[in-house]
């Protein structure tokens, strides 16, 4: 799964660690999109796992 998000990379690393879940992240570069910059990062793992890591992050940038 390939997501692109204006989090930096090594926040990405942090939540993944903070969230247990095993996925590899691997930067794929910068993209910019209606003027602001998106990391592109490819997500790998077993789908429970990346659901986890998606939970986590969606968690984390909302507040929670």
């Amino acid at each position: 799964m390939i997501v692109e998000t204006a989090v930096p990379f090594d926040e990405l690393e942090e939540i993944r660690r903070k969230s247990g879940a095993g996925v590899s992240l691997t930067s794929l570069g910068t993209i910019e999109r209606s003027g602001i910059v998106l990391n592109r990062v490819l997500v790998e793992g077993p789908p429970a796992e990346i659901e986890r890591f998606m939970e986590k992050l969606r968690l984390t940038r909302a507040g929670g």
